[in-house]
């Protein structure tokens, strides 16, 4: 449940001795001379005007819960899935923050990051964040897991791995991995691969595959992969920045269904606090647009939580983001087709062992409601 201050009203002192002077009044049956009769008056008068300068319940006047009037903010907890960096999904937070669109929207928002081994879902389980992040793809295993997450926005309207290959390489295209060395991370071929050499007719034993690190230099060296898997919106800049002319191949430009980042929630948060998600929603969907407009103000913001990082590698990340998530119809916003699409991916290759319903998945009705004509209401 997300926590809220609770204020108890305050006692209206002036009223209580109201009653307790009627209530002297009462027992007293001796006759009063001139000089109490107007001394009684005037503390009556007194009482009265007190009384009524106090004013009813939430004027802002008199006692209320703050001195505005207003509700206290709701306090929230948002995780970012990775450490500090500029993905939009994070850079949302840390601008609704910044620029006042989280106390806007009623919000105290506390700003947090993974540690990695799967803490960010774990404190969401366990409603010790409200609001974090999850690729696509994991949003769907989960469900596949019968772990009741729910993608509520959807950023990256393409996935985020693809391969890089050196420009002098001439392995250009899925149908150039014939025959050459292609490396997979973390131990597993991903479904982009398997769909990207699909397009051209090959299957996995068509390539050598080789099991690679996270380290790049296993793909720059002389003797290194032909094909390295690669994070889309970050290595390639870094391989770049390192003085190394690569290709980049991009599964989704080659007709694979892949979709990236998104904002997820539990099935409890959504139905029981479902004014907190929209509002939550509302202050970080208006940090992208103003972002977009702001991207170098954007990338400072970002370096006061990514402390250390270059600030270029940062607005390369941020930009490339930027232009995955866009959508004429509104950054944060997906169909039940696309979740589909990928579904029936994952299924295919083998990433997916059950069928899992895209509906429990992903509810895009909140941001949907959101915009009108493109643009947040």
């Amino acid at each position: 449940m997300i926590l809220r201050r609770v204020f108890e009203p305050a006692i209206n002192l002036n009223a209580r001795s109201e009653v307790n002077l009627y209530r002297r009044t009462q027992t007293r049956h001796r006759p009063l001379s001139i000089a109490g009769a107007i001394g009684f008056l005037m503390i009556l008068i007194a009482a009265l005007a007190a009384a009524c300068s106090s004013g009813p319940p939430g004027d802002s006047q008199g006692a209320s819960q703050t001195d505005s009037g207003a509700e206290p903010p709701v306090n929230v907890i948002f995780m970012a899935g990775f450490r500090a960096q500029a993905n939009l999904p994070f850079v949302a937070a840390y601008a609704a923050k910044d620029q006042g669109f989280f106390s806007e929207e009623g919000l105290d928002v506390t700003i947090r990051h993974s540690s990695g081994q799967n803490e960010h879902l774990k404190l969401l389980l366990e409603d010790a964040v409200q609001f974090t992040t999850a690729t696509s793809a994991q949003v769907l295993r989960r469900r596949a897991e019968e772990i009741p997450v729910v993608a509520v926005a959807l950023f990256g309207q393409r996935g985020d791995q693809g391969f890089v290959t050196r420009a002098d390489s001439g392995i250009e295209t899925p149908a150039d991995f014939a025959g050459r060395s292609v490396g997979f991370k973390a131990g597993v071929i991903p479904a982009e691969l398997h769909a990207l050499l699909q397009t051209a007719g090959l299957t996995v034993d068509d390539v050598e595959l080789r099991a690679v690190g996270f380290d790049p230099r296993v793909f720059m060296e002389a003797e290194g992969v032909d094909v390295y898997p690669v994070f889309l919106d970050n290595e390639p800049d870094t391989i770049r920045r390192a003085g190394l002319e690569i290709n980049v191949i991009d599964p989704h430009e080659f007709g694979v269904p892949t979709l990236g980042l998104t904002y997820l929630v539990t099935e409890e948060t959504l139905a029981n606090d479902r004014e907190v998600v929209e509002r939550y929603l509302r202050a970080t969907l208006r940090a992208v647009e103003w972002i977009r407009t702001n991207v170098d103000e954007a990338v400072e913001i970002t370096l006061t939580y990514a402390e250390g990082a270059d600030p270029e590698h940062q607005r390369f990340l941020l930009t490339t983001d930027l232009e995955n998530a866009a959508r004429v119809d509104g950054i944060g916003r997906g169909t039940l087709d696309q979740w589909t699409a990928l579904r029936d991916l994952l299924i295919e290759f083998g990433v997916l062992e059950v069928d899992v319903d895209v509906a429990t998945a992903f509810d895009g009705s909140i941001v949907d409601a959101l915009y009108e004509g493109g643009q947040i209401k």
